[in-house]
C-alpha cells in the first residue's frame, strides 16, 4: 500500500480547498514527487549502535531515517520518536537499534498519482516518507517541508498564469468576496468600467454596478447569465457565478462584456437590410427590366421584368456573366471605360428596346453596373429614338464647339488602358507634369506621343500658358531658324517690315511641344541645346537677347540613341531632352486595350455623324485582336470612322471593314442539315472559297441574308465575292 506525509494542517487546506483552488486540483492531478524527492540521504542498519542514530539526525533535516538491510531493501524507518523511547527507556547508547525502528513504515511508490497522494496525505500523521522502486529499494526520502514548499510553488505558478490569462482577455473580469467587495479586477473591466485597481479593490460591486443584486446571488448560490445592463453610455452584458465550496457565500466572479459596438453594428446591419429590403421592392414594381452586375461584369440583381424578357428563372441568371444572357450588352464596356450609356436602341431576343447603363462607383472606382431596359411599344421606341438622335446631334455640335475653344479634354482621363505597362507610363507622365522638367516621348506613329504632350501641358504648373507645337519634319531647313526664334524687321530679303515672333516667342510661359524631333537640323540643334539651358535667345537679324520661361516636351519615332551613334543627332542636346522619358508602346502590344479603344471611337463617332452603331460582333474583334496595326491607335481609329460611315444596320460588322482587314478573316461555315462544315475561307477566290458559297446559299434556300449570316460576312460582302467567284 502507497502512504504519503504532510503537516496535518495542509491536509485540512487541501481537503477544505481554502489554499489551492479547484483549478490548481486540475493542473496538479498529474504531478509526480520527483520534484520534492532528495536523493541524497543517510541510511541506518539493524546493527547500527543508538549514538550513529542519534549523530544522523543531528545532521540531518529529516525526522526519520530509512532502515536497510546489506541488500539495499528497507527493513524499516527509525524516527526521532523512536530514538526519544530508546533513550527514555535508560539504554545504553551503544545497544543497536535493532528493537527500536518501526518495521511497519508509510512508503511511496516513485510515480505515485496526485490523487492518490492527495488520499494518503489526508489519512496520514507521519513527517516523513520513504521512496520505493519497484524492487522495493530505497531511492529517496522526502519531508513535510519539502512537500509544503512544492506545493505553494505549483500554486505560485499557477496563480501566475492565471493572473497573465484573465489580464489578457477580451471581456472584464472582476472577482468578489463573500462580502460582496471586489478582491481582482481585470484590465478589460478596469477600461470599460474606466477605474484604476486601487479605486476598484475593496470597494462593494453592488456599489460599482448598482442594480444586479451582487450579494443576493453570493448568498443564493444560483448564477446570473446573460443580463443586458447600461454603465453609463456603455452597454454591457453580464454572467455573475457564485464560487461554489463547502460553506455557502464564499464569492462570485463577475464577467462583463462591452456590446456598444455591437449593438452599432447589428443596427447598421438592420438598416442595410432595409434598404436592400426596400430597393428589392422597388425593382420589382418597376415595369422596366432592371439588371445589376459586379465589377466582372456578372448578374448580382435583377427583377422579374428583366427575367421574363430573358426568358430565364432569376436563379438561373444570378452569378453569370451579362454577356452569356443578354445579347448585343455594352455593360463590359461601360464597366471598362465608366463612360454612362443613355437611351439607347439594343436588339434583345430580336426585338428593339431602349437601354440605359450607369456605372456604380465607390469611393471614385468602380464596382459594377446597372442596366435599365425600357419596355415600349415599337412605334414609341422609333420616336423617341428619333427625339434621342437628334438631341445627340446637336450634343455632338455643341460639344466639338467647346472642344475647339478649349484644350481641357487632352486631360490624363481621355487616355484609355487597361494595360499595366501603359498605365504605369501614364502614371509617369502625370508625376512628370507636377515638375517642369524636359519630357522625351518616344514611339511609333500612331501611339499617342502627342496626346500625352497636351495632357502632360494641361495637368501642368505651364496649363495657363499657350501649348505651342512645332512639326520639326514639317517645316523646310532654310525655314526652321526663323520659324523657331522669329525675325526682326528687315532682317533678311522678303522679311517683314515689322518683323515676327517666333515659337520659342509665342510659347513663353507654356509649353513648347518639338514634335518628330529627330528631323531637327544639325545646325538648329546647337542653337536649340542654348535656349534649353539657358531659357535666352535672340531673334534673326537681332542683337537683342530674349528671356522666355518654357518647359519643352519632345516626341520622335525614331531611335535617338542610334542617331546619336550616327553624329546625326547632338549627345548633349538628347540628354538635355531626356530627363524624363516615357516610351509608348505600340498598340500590338496592348492587347488588352483594343476592345475599350474601339467601343470608346465608337461612341464618339456615333455622336459625331449622328449614327446608332452600337455594337461590334464578335467576329470583327477576332479580326482586330489578330491584326498587327502598324499604324496603332491612329489606324484604329481611322478603321473605326470608315465603318462607321459604311455601317447598313445597328451592328458593325466584317463587310463594313476596309477590304485588307476583310482578307485577312478566317471564317466557320456551318450547315443546317447535317454535321458542321469546318473550313477555311480564304482570300484568294479559289474552288475552296466558291464551294463554300454554293454550300451556304443551297442550306438556306438561296436566302442571300440567311447564308451571310451563316459564314459570317455582311451581305454586302457575299455579294461582292459572288460577284468576283460569277456566282448568279
Amino acid at each position: 500500500m502507497m502512504h504519503t506525509l504532510i503537516l496535518p494542517d495542509l491536509q485540512d487546506l487541501v481537503h477544505t480547498g481554502r489554499c489551492i483552488p479547484e483549478e490548481s486540483n486540475l493542473f496538479m492531478k498529474d504531478t509526480i514527487l520527483q520534484d520534492i524527492i532528495v536523493r541524497s540521504y543517510e541510511t541506518l542498519r539493524p546493527g547500527d549502535p543508538i549514538t550513529r542514530a542519534a549523530s544522523l539526525f543531528r545532521k540531518t533535516r529529516f525526522d526519520g531515517l530509512p532502515v536497510i538491510d546489506s541488500r539495499g531493501g528497507l527493513k524499516g524507518v527509525m524516527t526521532k520518536a523512536n530514538l526519544y523511547d530508546a533513550v527514555s527507556s535508560g539504554t545504553l547508547p551503544g545497544r543497536p537499534i535493532d528493537g527500536f525502528y518501526t518495521r511497519n513504515p508509510v512508503t511511496v511508490q516513485d510515480h505515485i498519482s496526485y490523487d492518490d497522494l492527495s488520499r494518503i496525505v489526508r489519512t496520514s500523521k507521519v513527517g516523513t516518507g520513504i521512496v520505493l522502486n519497484d524492487r522495493n529499494e530505497v531511492t529517496g526520502v522526502f519531508s513535510k517541508a519539502d512537500w509544503i514548499k512544492g506545493m505553494f510553488k505549483k500554486e505560485a505558478m499557477l496563480s501566475s498564469r492565471l493572473k497573465a490569462i484573465y489580464d489578457t482577455m477580451h471581456n472584464g473580469l472582476i472577482a468578489v468576496d463573500s462580502r460582496g467587495r471586489i478582491t481582482d479586477i481585470n484590465n478589460a473591466a478596469r477600461k470599460i468600467l474606466d477605474m484604476t485597481s486601487e479605486q476598484a479593490l475593496g470597494q462593494a460591486a453592488d456599489t460599482v454596478l448598482p442594480g444586479l443584486d451582487i450579494n443576493r446571488i453570493i448568498i443564493s448560490r444560483q448564477p446570473l447569465i446573460g443580463v443586458n445592463y447600461q454603465h453609463k453610455s456603455i452597454s454591457l452584458l453580464c454572467n455573475i457565478t457564485p464560487v461554489k465550496g463547502e460553506k455557502a457565500g464564499q464569492g462570485a466572479i463577475i464577467v462583463i462584456q462591452d456590446t456598444t459596438d455591437l449593438a452599432r453594428i447589428i443596427s447598421e446591419l438592420a438598416n442595410v437590410t432595409h434598404q436592400y429590403e426596400t430597393l428589392d421592392s422597388i425593382m420589382e414594381i418597376a415595369y422596366d427590366g432592371i439588371i445589376v452586375v459586379d465589377k466582372s461584369s456578372r448578374i448580382t440583381m435583377l427583377n422579374r421584368s428583366a427575367s421574363r424578357l430573358l426568358n430565364k428563372n432569376t436563379k438561373d441568371l444570378i452569378g453569370r456573366p451579362a454577356r452569356e444572357v443578354i445579347d448585343n450588352t455594352m455593360l463590359h464596356i461601360v464597366i471598362k471605360t465608366g463612360l454612362p450609356e443613355k437611351n439607347k436602341v439594343r436588339m434583345i431576343n430580336g426585338e428593339p428596346y431602349v437601354v440605359t447603363i450607369l456605372p456604380i462607383k465607390k469611393q471614385g472606382k468602380i464596382i459594377g453596373a446597372v442596366c435599365k431596359i425600357l419596355f415600349r411599344d415599337v412605334d414609341e421606341i422609333k420616336e423617341l429614338v428619333q427625339k434621342l438622335d437628334n438631341l445627340d446631334q446637336e450634343l455632338a455640335y455643341y460639344k466639338d464647339e467647346v472642344c475647339h475653344k478649349t484644350t481641357a479634354s487632352a486631360e490624363f482621363d481621355t487616355i484609355l488602358t487597361n494595360d499595366p505597362e501603359f498605365k504605369r507610363i501614364k502614371k509617369e507622365g502625370q508625376v512628370a507634369s507636377r515638375g517642369a522638367s524636359n519630357v522625351l516621348i518616344t514611339g511609333e506613329s500612331g501611339t499617342g506621343k502627342e496626346l500625352f504632350a497636351k495632357a502632360i501641358h494641361m495637368a501642368g504648373l505651364c496649363s495657363q500658358g499657350p501649348l505651342v507645337r512645332v512639326n520639326c519634319a514639317a517645316i523646310p531647313d532654310s525655314l526652321l531658324e526663323a520659324e523657331f526664334f522669329g525675325y526682326a524687321p528687315g532682317a533678311f530679303t522678303g522679311a517683314s517690315s515689322k518683323g515676327r515672333i517666333g515659337k520659342l516667342a509665342a510659347a513663353d510661359s507654356g509649353t513648347l511641344f518639338l514634335d518628330e524631333i529627330g528631323d531637327m537640323s544639325f545646325s538648329l540643334q546647337s542653337k536649340l541645346l542654348r535656349v534649353l539651358q539657358d531659357q535666352v535667345f535672340e531673334p534673326v537679324g537681332s542683337d537683342t537677347s530674349v528671356k522666355v520661361n518654357i518647359r519643352f516636351i519632345a516626341a520622335t519615332n525614331q531611335d535617338l540613341v542610334k542617331l546619336v551613334n550616327e553624329g546625326r543627332f547632338r549627345k548633349d542636346l538628347y540628354y538635355r531632352l531626356n530627363v524624363i522619358h516615357l516610351p509608348l508602346p505600340p498598340l500590338r502590344k496592348r492587347v488588352n486595350d483594343i476592345e475599350l479603344l474601339a467601343g470608346y471611337f465608337l461612341e464618339k463617332y456615333n455622336r459625331t455623324f449622328g449614327a446608332s452603331v452600337s455594337y461590334i460582333s464578335k467576329d470583327v474583334l477576332e479580326i482586330f485582336n489578330a491584326h498587327d496595326w502598324p499604324g496603332n491607335v491612329r489606324e484604329l481609329e481611322n478603321v473605326i470612322e470608315r465603318a462607321i460611315n459604311f455601317a447598313g444596320t445597328q451592328f458593325l460588322e466584317i463587310g463594313d471593314l476596309p477590304m485588307y482587314l476583310q482578307e485577312k478573316t478566317i471564317l466557320s461555315v456551318k450547315t443546317q442539315t447535317t454535321a458542321p462544315i469546318h473550313t477555311l475561307l480564304k482570300h484568294n477566290v479559289g474552288e475552296h472559297e466558291i464551294n463554300l458559297i454554293k454550300q451556304a446559299l443551297e442550306s438556306t434556300g438561296q436566302n442571300k441574308a440567311k447564308a451571310a449570316r451563316l459564314l459570317g460576312i455582311s451581305r454586302s460582302w457575299l455579294y461582292k465575292k459572288m460577284a468576283r467567284a460569277g456566282i448568279q
